[in-house]
């Protein structure tokens, strides 16, 4: 983790959650504490351990499994952190999580699994002047991301409308602004990316409800029989005349299920609801089979058209652990994640 505890001693917004984890690992007697990034040579660390009186800081044992929640692709990128991980690796130490994902990394390993090709919208790098102009020719509603971008914050929609390229900002309903040749639009996105890498998406005639996109988050994890399974899923309902349905630009959530069972009859609800879980499986199953890291849990965005098709509209390797919801002792992921780190352990030390 790269965080301190703030002024009032807590963890902000990971508070419960780190909360919930301690609680889980008292009760199946697991010690429980928190590192930030560190050299391991002096055979201790510096960390954080959960007390009556709040966080209290001590040198601790090296733990034997590091589930990775830093929160900076920065710090990841960083020169200490790849000491880090060869420090773990040296002393056959297991991470998981290891690293945030980008985008077009994602859709790279994933268009290499035939089964999911229906299911990835076409997907390329904004780079050369050539390979976007044969792109927009081809698509007439078309999404530009940043790469490593989060929170649905920096996407354009860019839609043809009469000879002309039609650009929206995600989280800005006024701010509209148009390009009158594919040069042009070229030169905008140029500069609206600032040399930040970029993505194309082919756009999605997603289903909608009273005007309002619909997408689906899907929290997988993987058992301490390493198999992924469903932990929770939440349809994600954009404001009307957004172009996303992220929570962060002002989305509601509702329980998935429930949801499908509101929108479609209970066959259809189901058999959606089943293909859209199945899909997540073995998209979980392709990163892991065809990715370095190692991953325990995984937040996928799946999206049904108007069609109901699924598609893999994004992989998340650190999904939010804002509280939501009502749960007597902890959520569900808490007991999955520390199941993992068990089977990792055990593998580890057989």
């Amino acid at each position: 983790m790269n965080q301190t505890p703030l002024q009032d001693g807590t963890f902000g917004e990971m508070e419960k959650f780190y909360q919930e984890m301690k609680s889980y690992c008292n009760q199946q007697g697991i010690p429980f504490y928190l590192v930030k990034l560190q050299s391991l040579q002096e055979g201790v660390v510096e960390g954080y351990l959960p007390g009556q009186d709040g966080w209290q800081t001590l040198s601790l044992p090296i733990p034997d499994v590091f589930y990775n929640r830093i929160h900076s692709r920065k710090l990841e990128e960083s020169h200490s952190f790849k000491l880090f991980k060869t420090e773990l690796e040296e002393r056959s130490i297991p991470m998981f999580n290891g690293r945030f994902l980008s985008k077009h990394d994602v859709h790279e390993l994933l268009i290499l699994e035939d089964e999911l090709l229906p299911n990835l919208p076409e997907t390329i790098l904004f780079n050369e002047k050539e390979s976007f102009l044969r792109f927009i020719e081809k698509h007439s509603v078309i999404y530009f991301k940043p790469a490593s971008g989060s929170q649905g914050r920096n996407i354009c929609r860019l839609t043809q409308v009469a000879g002309k390229w039609k650009i929206e900002q995600s989280g800005n309903l006024q701010e509209v602004h148009f390009a009158d040749t594919d040069e042009k639009l070229y030169e905008t996105l140029k500069r609206f990316s600032r040399k930040q890498s970029f993505i194309l998406q082919k756009g999605i005639s997603l289903f909608e409800t009273e005007q309002r996109k619909v997408d689906f988050r899907i929290l997988l994890h993987r058992n301490d029989l390493l198999e992924w399974k469903v932990s929770s899923m939440v349809a994600r309902i954009g404001d009307p005349g957004t172009i996303v349905s992220n929570l962060a630009q002002g989305g509601l959530m509702k329980n998935g299920p429930d949801f499908l069972k509101e929108a479609f009859d209970l066959q259809d609800a189901s058999l959606i609801y089943q293909k859209l879980v199945r899909l997540a499986k073995n998209t979980a199953q392709a990163l892991v089979e065809n990715h370095d890291d190692s991953f325990g849990e995984l937040g996928i965005d799946l999206a049904l058209d108007t069609d109901t098709h699924p598609w893999i509209i994004e992989v998340n390797s650190k999904p939010s652990k804002k509280f939501q919801g009502n749960y007597e002792t902890f959520r569900p992921s808490v007991k999955s994640i520390i199941d993992f780190m068990l089977a990792l352990n055990r593998e580890n030390h057989p």
